[in-house]
């Protein structure tokens, strides 16, 4: 009896000893994320195996590089002060527990998640606040800076420490898309930066951030606040994540999250790839498209171990698909054939969205007029349908003709006003399958009406650079929608890096608009984004938008293609992926998927 005594006693002090240390890492008040995220009783361990098909990440530097893959997996490892319900997109509270406006709106009080440590144990601060606004975030050297988001009116937002525990943002006007803007901010811990960012290092040379957490570094110097910390790499062929002990979430009965302990990446080389590695069970949870859909659908209901879900486009991903023309490309005919809109009309009826949704997505798309999705009933403009170019062969020849771009010699190819033929490359992923495929029926198209069109098949970052640094004649890319239209200033605004086919308007690294090179509507596009963003009330903000969705559908400085659906396959022996009513995917949340 005695023994039996002395065995239960030591197992309580055993549990009691173990208790404080798994939950060591949580702070006084750790965040309870919402319910809505969660279906069933989730159990802890395992590992959760995805594809990563954008290539072998180029940093770990979050923003000293601008690449998709590296995105993708420091957005486990770090964290923002504002979080975004992946269902609702309603904002929380993230590292800052809460916030404060002024009556003026022009100064934001951010009060820190008390007792938030960093992946290596270290306090997450104020300071670290401030290092990561200044250093990376506002660093017009860092190479994926987001200066544009936190510049108003030509001036920066000032971020002031008042306790180790509270940030101030003093902003230079009121500003209505400021909480959304620091949504996007992730933070980077000073203690491990400081001596690599030139902002706090006089020592080094502008530029210097972004030679910070390259692919060589140690996987322990690269800590953060998010779910999980890096443990290896192995180039080109995976990323291996390990769960953060010190996670601020919760689930809604206080565990800790996330439930995996380990979360890899593994690098394949396209969507092909990547689907076969998920039907062998390889890959637990995966994006795919269309053209798979019919496919692993029947598989799914033949009995095999995962489920296909179909949901409703609300997410930025899939990104709408775009065609853009180069306006400053050195070759005179073509640059004044790219600028003319009736030429870019053309290009528009030559493209038939109706068969590309057929054969290329299996019907799981939707026409793109504009990167806000009609869903989004905050900034959707309804009247730019006014404006939708539907396919016409006839009209688009027509235009051609108008303009002087005929075939005089018969050849079955249009000569330009200065004899030259109407030939163009147009550059496309290879490793996306859906640009390669709307690319090959854009040609057939183009050329039934007298333009020859060469095809450029690149892998995505390659055709990504390109873009940036004006290398092209003709580009078929995507970017993604997002909540608020002021997250995309960079793409959309004329004058910023991401505007690619008119990389004029903007000078040097400094990005500094030149309005000499904008057309007037691209000048009253500017204006838009410049009025929206200081403005507080979302009527006056939602006009402004409108205005822009209206320029471009009218201008075309991008043509755009086809949305596709949100379309997610899972392996069966995943819990926690499922779809809302309101036809929301829930689940690629990767801290709150667990494996049963």
């Amino acid at each position: 009896m005695q023994k039996r005594l002395l065995v239960v006693v030591l197992s309580l002090v055993a549990l009691l000893a173990l208790a404080p240390a798994a939950l060591a890492g949580l702070p006084a008040n750790p965040k309870v994320e919402n319910e809505n995220l969660f279906e069933g009783t989730a159990r802890p361990g395992g590992e959760l195996i995805l594809g990563l098909t954008s290539g072998s990440p180029k940093s770990f530097n979050y923003y000293g590089v601008i690449d998709s893959s590296a995105y993708t997996i420091m957005e486990n490892i770090l964290s923002p002060l504002v979080d975004v319900n992946p269902v609702t997109q309603e904002l929380e509270p993230g590292l800052a527990e809460k916030w404060d406006f002024s009556a003026d709106g022009k100064t934001v009080t951010f009060f820190l998640r008390k007792g938030v440590k960093w992946s290596d144990g270290k306090p997450f601060t104020a300071d670290d606040v401030l290092f990561t606004m200044q250093n990376a975030v506002m660093n017009p050297n860092a190479e994926g800076n987001e200066v544009d988001r936190f510049t108003i009116g030509g001036k920066k937002v000032e971020w002031v420490k008042v306790n180790a525990n509270t940030v101030k943002a003093i902003l230079p006007a009121s500003y209505g898309a400021f909480l959304r803007v620091v949504s996007h901010a992730l933070m980077l811990p000073r203690h491990k930066l400081a001596d690599k960012a030139e902002g706090t290092n006089p020592a080094l040379p502008p530029g210097s951030f972004n030679k910070a957490w390259t692919t060589n570094t140690n996987p322990r110097e690269i800590v953060g606040t998010g779910p999980f910390m890096l443990e290896q790499y192995i180039v080109d062929q995976k990323v291996i994540l390990k769960k953060n002990p010190n996670f601020w979430k919760v689930d809604a009965k206080r565990r800790q999250l996330p439930y995996v302990n380990k979360l890899v990446y593994l690098i394949v080389q396209n969507e092909q790839v990547a689907m076969a590695k998920f039907q062998a069970g390889e890959i637990d949870r995966l994006k795919i498209g269309g053209r798979d859909y019919p496919t692993i659908k029947k598989e799914e209901l033949k009995g095999a171990p995962y489920m296909v879900l179909k949901g409703t486009p609300v997410n930025p991903t899939p990104s709408p698909t775009h065609l853009a023309f180069n306006f400053d490309i050195k070759d005179e005919a073509l640059r004044e054939a790219f600028r003319n809109l009736k030429f870019r009309e053309a290009m528009a009826y030559a493209i038939d969205r109706d068969r590309i949704i057929d054969q290329v997505y299996n019907t799981l798309a939707i026409p793109s007029g504009m990167p806000v999705l009609p869903s989004n009933k905050a900034f959707f403009n309804p009247e730019i349908e006014k404006y939708r170019i539907n396919f016409d062969l006839k009209k688009a020849a027509a235009l051609l003709d108008e303009i002087g771009v005929k075939d005089i010699n018969n050849d079955g190819v249009r000569e330009l006003p200065n004899g030259n033929p109407l030939e163009f490359t147009l550059t496309a992923a290879v490793d996306l399958q859906d640009h390669t495929d709307i690319a090959t029926l854009l040609k057939d198209n183009l050329e039934k009406i007298g333009v020859k069109v060469n095809l450029q098949l690149v892998k995505f970052s390659l055709a990504f650079d390109k873009a940036l640094s004006g290398e092209f004649e003709a580009m078929l890319l995507a970017f993604g929608n997002q909540p608020d239209p002021q997250l995309r200033k960079a793409i959309w605004q004329p004058g910023r890096p991401l505007y690619y086919w008119h990389l004029s308007t903007m000078k040097g690294k400094e990005q500094i608009p030149v309005f000499e090179e904008m057309y007037d509507w691209e000048k009253k596009i500017y204006e838009d984004f410049e009025k929206g963003e200081v403005t507080m009330s979302p009527a006056t903000r939602k006009a402004y938008y409108d205005d822009w969705q209206l320029e471009n559908a009218r201008n075309l400085p991008v043509i755009f293609i086809t949305k596709g659906m949100d379309v997610v396959a899972v392996q069966k022996s995943v819990g926690n992926v499922f779809l809302q009513k309101n036809g929301v995917i829930t689940g690629l949340s990767n801290w709150t998927v667990y494996k049963k």
